[in-house]
């Protein structure tokens, strides 16, 4: 980069010089205006040289822009300068970022929870389901000894029964294969997803949405679990539907035969 020195040699000071001797002869005119002296005229005519040769150059003139309008922090970015932008922004559109904010924390996660295909329902909504439907079914996915101990509800009483194809996580393909042998449409079957509490039962309404099944549920509380099946069933419920134990369950059979007997 040229410096000002170097320039200012190279630029042409024939108007600077002192005057020659010729100038020095001649006498000066006493009718002529008076002129300045002629250090203020070598003054003055350097100072505007040095201006036009900044204003001139393209160099010098970028140099000395940059120098008033250069920032010792260029390329870094003001985190001070962005949180004094957003915090006034915030105060200048209040109910803007409060509508914003609701939206983002409130209408989208309900829209996104509420038009996915695989949602929670309590133990009497279905029952309710599972008993105005007539697509819908019951899987209940505990293992076999849970099953050994607590049977799962029966439903003859609405002239369907309970599919039981225990979910283990290291065999989902195994387990969508016998789900979906169980099932003669998939496509148009509504299932309603019963675990021992409500662990697995979500993981497996999402699976099998995923998988072509027109609906599932997920029990909230499952068979053991507050406001489950179990221990609403007593209020509720109607006794055939009732989750029995083993040794109950021959109990369970006479009073559905007799409660059908009556109905009849």
């Amino acid at each position: 980069m040229t410096s000002l020195p170097i320039i200012l040699a190279s630029f042409p000071l024939r108007n600077l010089t002192k005057p020659s001797s010729t100038s020095q002869t001649l006498k000066p005119n006493p009718n002529s205006p008076k002129q300045p002296p002629i250090h203020l005229l070598t003054k003055t005519h350097l100072s505007v040289t040095i201006s036009q040769l900044i204003i001139t150059s393209p160099v010098l003139a970028s140099e000395s822009f940059d120098s008033i309008s250069s920032d010792p922090s260029s390329g870094r970015i003001d985190l001070e300068s962005i949180l004094v932008t957003i915090d006034n922004f915030f105060n200048k559109y209040p109910f803007f970022v409060a509508g914003c904010t609701f939206i983002y924390l409130v209408v989208y996660p309900s829209v996104i929870f509420y038009l996915r295909k695989y949602k929670p329902i309590s133990a009497m909504n279905a029952f309710r389901k599972l008993k105005s439907e007539a697509d819908s079914q019951l899987l209940d996915i505990r293992d076999d000894k849970t099953l050994a101990t607590l049977a799962s509800p029966n439903l003859k009483f609405l002239g369907k029964s309970s599919i039981q194809v225990p979910f283990s996580e290291n065999d989902e393909d195994g387990f969508l294969m016998k789900v979906k042998g169980s099932f003669s449409d998939p496509e148009s079957t509504v299932v309603c997803v019963l675990d021992n509490f409500d662990g697995n039962s979500s993981k497996v309404a999402e699976l099998l949405i995923k998988n072509g099944f027109k609906e599932a549920y997920y029990i909230r509380g499952g068979a053991r679990g507050k406001n489950g099946w179990l221990a609403i069933q007593e209020e509720l419920l109607p006794p055939p539907v009732h989750m029995y134990t083993a040794k109950n369950v021959k109990s369970s059979n006479n009073n559905e035969a007799s409660i059908v007997g009556t109905e009849n």
